[in-house]
């Protein structure tokens, strides 16, 4: 499922990024509509991430095998800091004076330390001047809001645990409350945001969005997570499952009809049909037995995208806009075979070399 998610957002960067570059493998897809839709919707693998952090961090408590919160964030810091560390030092050294120009990064020095700062705290999705990431990887604010659900998780996973449909009700209100409030309310928020940057003349909407991209509009995805995770460790205990495939096959209908612009739900509120659909699917692969199941999900190229899909979703970005630079020069219908290339060499890499030297899985 991490494959799935990190496949997706990885459509939707290059479709974007490569869009008017007369690349063909982009023009095969927008000629498409379901093609087009779906590489347009690739933003939601990120839900799909959200969703897979709710359900698999809350399982110690659910298992009743609660982590004491230094234990926890020990855990959580080995697992992510590492990389993300790596990443950042390459990332500011030599992304950014490629990407911007050596002039930029020397002319606004102020601007890229605090963005050094901000990035390593884990709070750069705190202010348009660092939730961009100085243009070079914008996909890096998912990594503030997962870190600050990490902060909170050993405080609310006792009470999911305890009462987890009830706390994914409130989750969901308090979602559907701040998403209503960054669009259309909150002004005092927004006016303080407008005069901390009032030298650099942030526009109203460029600060709601910022809003909107912060963790209160994604913690109904990290409860829904432990709900399902709730459900999946009941069925477990009562035997073998049946009706993955009829779920699976009801979240992708489900899917396909609200990214489609032909859900039940107006656009500001499709996020829930999105959110309960990829929850679907995800349940479903989690309950899922079998030889077809094994072969799509188990094995193969989705297992190893899944493997490094945290490098492959720090990476992918800076790389593919370091491919832009020298497309013209290639042959535009293998800079998608190239790139891919690329990205797995150098995700590997980090997993093999980074992230396995610092994490030590539990030995449950």
């Amino acid at each position: 499922m991490r494959g799935i998610a990190v496949a997706w957002v990885l459509l939707f960067h290059y479709t974007a990024l490569r869009s008017g570059m007369g690349d063909p493998w982009v023009q095969a897809i927008e000629a498409s509509t379901l093609g087009n839709a779906i590489a347009r919707s690739g933003y939601l693998g990120v839900d799909l991430f959200f969703l897979l952090s709710g359900f698999l961090l809350a399982l110690p408590w659910l298992e009743g095998n609660a982590l004491h919160a230094r234990e926890f964030y020990a855990r959580r810091l080995r697992r992510i800091v590492p990389a993300y560390y790596v990443h950042l030092a390459v990332l500011f050294a030599l992304f950014v004076p490629l990407l911007r120009g050596i002039e930029y990064w020397r002319s606004d020095f102020y601007v890229v330390a605090w963005n050094g700062i901000a990035h390593a705290l884990f709070l750069h999705n705190t202010s348009p001047l660092t939730s961009g990431s100085l243009a070079v990887n914008g996909a890096l604010w998912t990594l503030a809001v997962e870190a600050q659900f990490y902060l909170l998780l050993p405080l609310l996973a006792p009470i999911a645990a305890r009462r987890p449909l009830a706390s994914t009700l409130v989750a969901t209100f308090i979602a559907g409350a701040w998403q209503w409030g960054a669009r259309h309310d909150l002004q005092w928020l927004v006016a303080w945001q407008m005069s901390v940057g009032s030298h650099w003349g942030w526009p109203e909407g460029v600060l709601r969005h910022l809003l909107l991209t912060q963790l209160p509009s994604y913690i109904a995805h990290f409860a829904l997570g432990a709900l399902l995770a709730s459900l999946w460790l009941r069925q477990a205990r009562a035997g073998p499952a049946r009706g993955a495939f009829t779920l699976a096959f009801a979240a992708i209908t489900l899917l396909l009809a609200t990214i489609l612009g032909r859900g039940l739900l107006p656009g500001q509120h499709a996020w829930i049909a999105t959110t309960l659909s990829l929850g679907t699917l995800l349940f479903a692969a989690s309950i899922a037995r079998g030889s077809l199941a094994a072969s799509a999900l188990a094995r193969g190229p989705l297992a190893f995208a899944g493997r490094v899909s945290y490098s492959a979703y720090l990476w992918q970005v800076p790389l593919l806009l370091a491919f832009n630079i020298v497309a013209p020069a290639l042959n535009a219908g293998l800079v998608l075979p190239l790139y891919l290339a690329a990205l797995a060499a150098v995700s590997w890499l980090s997993w093999r070399f980074i992230e396995l030297r610092f994490w030590k899985p539990s030995p449950r």
